[in-house]
């Protein structure tokens, strides 16, 4: 049975761009803490920003084939992975009724590492049970696709907006897709597993 991370901005939500453009800087001092192997909270970088930050996050809108989950939880366990305080993002799915379809959402804070560390992503395969190499990603943000390559995930690069990134020759991503449907689609051609019960039915 497959396991399938998603990150959270770009690929299920659709931020304003103001929110946007403050979450790709946000972004760039992640990266910088996770080749340092440093961690602080979200919550402690933006500072006194953070509550307004948070309330923008939950009520941004999805992108409209983030619904794609529910067909997907029938055939695979589904994960959030996020840099995000957990709190945060189940609140987003409960308030768009994606929550059901979610096996849970593993946070940085969890781990005391950002994504897209090494250990991140180490400790994401203790926490679903399944060996690196059987874990999917689909992800907006080309460094995560880039450190799961290296550690031999099957990863894709979720790129919307068509935008550049130089992955290496012997570190592509699986597939660039625009959409989520494509995922939904690629796995709809494997064997749904037996023991799902009735709910696999929903996959023919």
């Amino acid at each position: 049975m497959y396991v399938i991370l998603f990150n959270v901005i770009d690929s299920l939500i659709k931020p304003e761009e103001k929110f946007a453009s403050v979450v790709r800087e946000i972004q760039c001092v992640i990266n910088g803490y996770s080749l340092s192997r440093v961690y602080v909270s979200y919550s402690s970088i933006l500072d006194t920003a953070y509550k307004e930050w948070r309330d923008k996050l939950i009520k941004s809108p999805l992108y409209e084939d983030s619904l794609f989950l529910e067909e997907l939880s029938y055939r695979a366990r589904i994960y959030i992975v996020t840099n995000l305080d957990k709190m945060s993002v189940k609140q987003l799915l409960v308030r768009n009724n994606l929550d059901v379809f979610v096996q849970d959402v593993i946070s940085s804070e969890d781990v005391k590492r950002y994504k897209p560390s090494r250990e991140f992503f180490e400790y994401v395969s203790k926490k679903v049970n399944s060996p690196i190499p059987s874990i999917m990603l689909i992800s907006s943000n080309p460094y995560d696709v880039l450190v799961a390559k290296s550690l031999n995930m099957k990863a894709h690069w979720l790129n919307r907006k068509g935008e550049v990134f130089i992955f290496p020759s012997n570190l592509q991503p699986d597939s660039v897709i625009k959409s989520i449907k494509s995922i939904a689609e690629s796995t709809a051609q494997h064997k749904v597993d037996s023991s799902m019960g009735d709910s696999a039915l929903r996959c023919s």
